[in-house]
């Protein structure tokens, strides 16, 4: 198998990208993404959900599961 022949995704290390970018540039990850993603490419209505108990409050997308082979609508535990 030649090296680097398969993707892995990993969510730890997307935690980790945060974290040191919070610590390189002084500001919290919610911020450096809004401010340096999100609004520059026009997204200004986009929010980022902080608290799962947000979810239902900032008009977000409501999830889908596929349960016995059928899609059923979520529930705003699913954020949690």
């Amino acid at each position: 198998m030649p090296f680097i022949d398969t993707f892995i995704h990993n969510n730890f290390m997307y935690m980790l990208l945060g974290h040191v970018a919070e610590k390189l540039d002084g500001d919290t990850w919610e911020n450096l993404l809004t401010y340096r993603v999100l609004q520059p490419i026009g997204m200004t209505s986009s929010k980022l959900m902080l608290k799962p108990a947000n979810a239902y409050q900032m008009k977000t997308a409501r999830p889908f599961i596929y349960k016995d082979r059928m899609f059923q609508n979520g529930t705003k535990e699913i954020y949690e």
